[in-house]
């Protein structure tokens, strides 16, 4: 216990810990090998004690699986907020933030050196010039400090205070800024700002609430910021199913977002194969940006190119595309809406009436596997499947004649 502390020093590690601990829980303390038992204790306890009323335990054959239990209609603000709110800080480091403020809030400007020595008559210890003058810039880059040349020294003051309410549309800025902390991407932004206020979402509720999006933001601001630079970069990816750890190097283009699953994903210019291939946003850390790529526009149109083939992130394992021919039964008076789903979500694939009430869709995509989920919603009503791809019309057939042994069983 000694070695425990309640703030976050590497979320990194809180990251890992949150996800494959507790939103996924299946994992048990004896499953964890990375560090000793006693890492592991600390971690859960800290996190613990940032969702505490969210935590729910079982008790398996295999040992106790904690996870997270959160019901979205009834939560108002995203509960892993508070995993950013915390920050590990020594006692020095409160010490010269309040001083800090307490001699500049009558709205001198001061420079380091003299701040250093106001400093070093309120604190028991003599402050370090250096660490006050980093502490300032620290100050200055979050918007706190002001800075202006004094002589040859920079001096620095209090920036003032953001007057948001004296603003005419400032009750419609809190209803956007509730509604963006919990819908967009970097919702902590969001919520920090209506911690300022005293404030609180209390206008929106989701059923669909993707409350893990927020433990990608800090991987996500790198990456956007190196495609609005258009840098290539380099990261750690780690395969889910495998365990792996590969350092992955491309060109970041996009990033698409699962309309059904919530997922995020990056999507990326590999030199090396000359092709394009989307990887998990939550598998991936540790990115670092590198040189600039001349050539980013003519990626971009590229993969603009390319999309319309895509029936969902992936581009296939080879450059051939595949093509899935589905005949349907459709009955054209009773069921136009099957026939209007199967237009509109068939994402510009061909529809061709064969005959009365008889219908065939035919589609080419780079991977006709994304396609199968699509494809069984319609069981019941296929007359008729073929796929150039011979393993995924293998694997729904599968699927659909163990279903259908499942089904027709007769009890006896």
């Amino acid at each position: 216990m000694s070695d425990y502390q309640e703030l976050i020093k590497n979320f990194e590690r809180i990251r890992d810990y949150m996800r494959q601990f507790f939103l996924y829980g299946f994992k048990v303390r004896s499953e964890f090998g990375e560090k000793s038992g006693r890492t592991y204790d600390n971690e859960r306890r800290r996190i613990e004690s940032y969702l505490s009323g969210y935590i729910h335990a079982d008790y398996t054959s295999r040992g106790k699986q904690v996870s997270v239990h959160m019901d979205s209609k009834q939560l108002s603000t995203n509960p892993l907020y508070a995993a950013w709110k915390s920050k590990s800080f020594t006692d020095n480091d409160l010490l010269l933030h309040f001083f800090l403020l307490e001699l500049l809030e009558n709205g001198d400007s001061l420079t380091a050196s003299v701040l250093c020595d106001l400093l070093a008559e309120r604190m028991e210890t003599v402050p370090d010039l250096q660490t006050v003058r980093n502490k300032c810039r620290e100050y200055e880059r979050l918007g706190i400090l002001e800075v202006e040349k004094c002589g040859k020294a920079f001096a620095y003051r209090l920036a003032p205070p953001m007057a948001l309410e004296a603003s005419p549309l400032y009750e419609d800025l809190m209803q956007a800024v509730k509604f963006c902390s919990e819908a967009m991407p970097f919702g902590i932004v969001g919520s920090t700002l209506l911690d300022r206020e005293f404030l609180h979402n209390d206008l929106f509720c989701w059923k669909h609430y993707f409350l893990v999006h927020t433990l990608e933001d800090q991987v996500l601001l790198h990456i956007l910021e190196a495609m609005r630079e258009h840098r290539i970069i380099t990261f750690e990816n780690h395969s889910v199913r495998s365990g792996n750890r590969t350092q992955v190097t491309g060109l970041p283009l996009q990033i698409f977002v699962s309309t059904q699953t919530g997922r995020r994903y990056l999507c990326l210019y590999f030199f090396p194969r000359r092709r394009f291939n989307c990887l998990r946003l939550d598998c991936i850390s540790q990115v670092k940006a590198l040189e600039v790529c001349t050539e980013y526009t003519l990626y971009r149109e590229k993969l603009k190119k390319n999309l319309s083939s895509c029936w969902g992130v992936s581009f296939g394992g080879h450059s051939r595309m595949e093509t899935l021919c589905m005949k349907l039964s459709i009955d054209e008076k009773r069921e136009e809406y099957i026939l209007n789903r199967l237009k509109r979500e068939g994402r510009g694939g061909e529809v061709l009436k064969v005959r009365e009430n008889v219908f065939l869709y035919t589609g080419v995509f780079f991977d006709a596997n994304e396609m199968l989920s699509w494809v069984k919603s319609f069981t019941g009503r296929i007359l008729d499947l073929q796929c150039s791809n011979e393993a995924a019309l293998k694997k729904v057939t599968r699927d659909l004649e163990q279903m259908y042994e499942m089904y027709s069983k007769k009890t006896p």
